[in-house]
């Protein structure tokens, strides 16, 4: 069994090295990964490696210094998960 079977977690700064290897760990350990970074090109990226593997996630573009796009974020998240399990604030500023 996965450790992280059916927990939904956000990964902030998964667009690229400690958060993009955190995102892809956690959707091998079976969690879905709301990817979140600025550059959401390369949150897709992210995403479309999750999937390839058989993982299930999502690209939210959001740029944490802006308290408005965090909040969309978790409400997005929510939204569509029902939920959030897991918040890993990786992304610096």
């Amino acid at each position: 069994m996965k450790r992280l079977n059916d927990k939904i977690a956000i990964v902030t700064g998964s667009s690229s090295g400690i958060g993009k290897a955190i995102a892809l760990r956690f959707a091998e350990e079976g969690a879905t990964v709301v990817a979140a970074a600025r550059r959401f090109y390369k949150c897709e990226e992210t995403v479309a490696q999750i999937q390839d593997a058989g993982g299930i996630a999502m690209a939210v573009q959001t740029d944490i210094a802006d308290e408005s796009q965090v909040e969309q974020l978790i409400a997005e998240t929510v939204r569509r998960y029902q939920r959030l399990d897991i918040l890993v604030n990786n992304a610096g500023i």
